[in-house]
């Protein structure tokens, strides 16, 4: 049997001009090939479940401009887009992003939809989490919506996993809901304040983390891997 997998987070268009260099400020910069592709944090999660293997659904919000498109691309990937909701008053999210030649980017992201979750989306969706296997979530979204739906899953004995991107505070209350935490060391600094250079680093952090309630810790390092630290 196949697991089940909710995802709950963002859905972004991705609105991509790659071009010999990133314009400075009050520069325009002609030339350059435009993408536009699917994107965001939670759509990136469902669609990667999905192709391994999962049985997928999405809790999210598209809005009045490529919200249907959104929708039907999920569809195509086998995902549940039952609790896929659309605001017809805002746009999709969107994100501007510029790609020079070095593959260095400046990214701008307007959430648009994405902040028209609600904790009552959650309670709708309360069914589907409890009967999952595993809740994975980012922090697209707004952080009482996260809460609410680590809570649900905590309490149902599903396994809940953490993004913490984009960086921010998290409260105790919502660290002791997590089972398995994924921050970069950006991330891990900001929940910790313990610089992050290296696996000792990285170690130490985690340990701290463990104390606020999360079994596991996965800490990425960029080039140089990661780390996985459990209570053991």
């Amino acid at each position: 049997m196949l697991p089940k997998i909710v995802v709950l987070g963002s859905s972004n268009v991705d609105l991509i001009i790659k071009g010999e260099k990133i314009p400075k400020l009050g520069e325009t910069v002609l030339g350059g090939t435009f993408y536009k592709a699917a994107g965001g944090k939670g759509a990136n999660q469902a669609v990667a479940a999905a192709r391994a293997g999962g049985d997928v659904s999405f809790i999210s919000c598209v809005g009045n401009e490529y919200g249907e498109e959104s929708i039907e691309g999920f569809r195509r990937d086998g995902i549940n887009v039952d609790h896929v909701k659309t605001d017809p008053d805002v746009a999709t999210g969107i994100a501007l992003i510029l790609v020079d030649i070095n593959a260095e980017n400046s990214i701008s992201v307007a959430s648009g939809a994405n902040l028209s979750l609600s904790v009552s989306d959650i309670q709708k969706a309360r069914p589907i989490i409890s009967e999952a296997d595993v809740l994975l979530m980012q922090l697209e979204i707004p952080i009482e919506v996260v809460e609410a739906a680590a809570q649900i899953a905590f309490s149902a004995g599903v396994t809940t996993i953490l993004n913490p991107a984009p960086a921010r505070p998290l409260s105790d209350d919502l660290l002791k809901s997590i089972h398995i935490l994924t921050p970069n060391e950006t991330e891990t600094e900001l929940l910790t304040g313990m610089k992050v250079k290296n696996e000792i680093d990285a170690g130490n952090a985690a340990s701290m983390i463990h104390k606020k309630g999360v079994d596991a810790v996965l800490v990425t390092l960029g080039s140089k891997g990661a780390l996985l630290a459990d209570r053991e």
